[in-house]
């Protein structure tokens, strides 16, 4: 009855759906309003972040393709800071949106967003995927129709993750790291900076975890070449 399980198979909730609805929009919504912020940051933020994710050769940089620009400058808006504040800090600050806007919970969901590595437990198909969080021993369900589409079990990606009412989502990139460099390199970057309890990132000052997320970055876009196959949800 291979018909029936494919017809009824992705069945989902009334909740479900209203779910969906929500992360769509907010997908949506988050790349227009990227696209803003991006416009606020001053113009020595991207080489120097350039620099430092190590996408600058001979003081030019080198992008291999479009996703190493959206990571590029989701590093700038989370780390590059003047007077001690990034964009994303500054725009709270001085040019808050609506406090009831979906603007505002956006936003905020920049400023308390993480950046970690996540093995994928289980894909979710039509919805994300099951990670379980390698820094913080965490379990966690992500909404990412393009991973669900495209990932595997078992594999493991770095990104950022947003954290909303009832679901998380990514920035929209995840970077896919093969499990020996994970193994051989990046696993000494994580005892460097984090201890071994859970919620270890929460403690890293912003000095510290703008070090962690280049090197970590560095690594996955060095090892992975130029034709690295990085996971983008573009839903809409």
């Amino acid at each position: 009855m291979k018909w029936l399980s494919s017809l009824f198979g992705n069945a989902r909730t009334p909740e479900e759906e209203a779910q969906l609805d929500r992360y769509r929009h907010f997908r949506q919504l988050g790349r227009a309003y990227n696209l803003e912020l991006i416009k606020q940051l001053p113009p020595p933020a991207l080489p120097e972040s350039g620099k430092k994710l190590g996408l600058y050769k001979a003081g030019t940089l080198i992008i291999n393709q479009d996703d190493e620009i959206a990571v590029a400058y989701d590093y700038c808006l989370h780390h590059y800071r003047r007077a001690g504040k990034n964009t994303i800090e500054r725009t709270l600050e001085t040019s808050p949106p609506a406090a009831d806007s979906d603007e505002m919970i956006y936003l905020s969901a920049m400023a308390g967003s993480r950046f970690s590595l996540f093995r994928v437990e289980d894909i979710l198909p039509h919805r994300g995927a099951r990670l379980a969080d390698l820094v913080t021993n965490e379990s966690l369900e992500l909404m990412d129709i393009g991973l669900s589409s495209a990932g595997i079990s078992g594999i493991i990606v770095a990104g950022r993750l947003l954290s909303f009412d009832g679901f998380n989502m990514s920035s929209g990139t995840l970077i896919p790291v093969p499990e020996e460099v994970f193994e051989s390199r990046i696993r000494s970057v994580i005892g460097k900076f984090m201890s071994n309890t859970a919620g270890a990132t929460a403690r890293l000052s912003p000095a510290q975890s703008a070090a962690f997320e280049a090197q970590v970055i560095r690594i996955a876009l060095h090892d992975g070449g130029e034709d690295n196959s990085f996971y983008t949800d573009m839903e809409v």
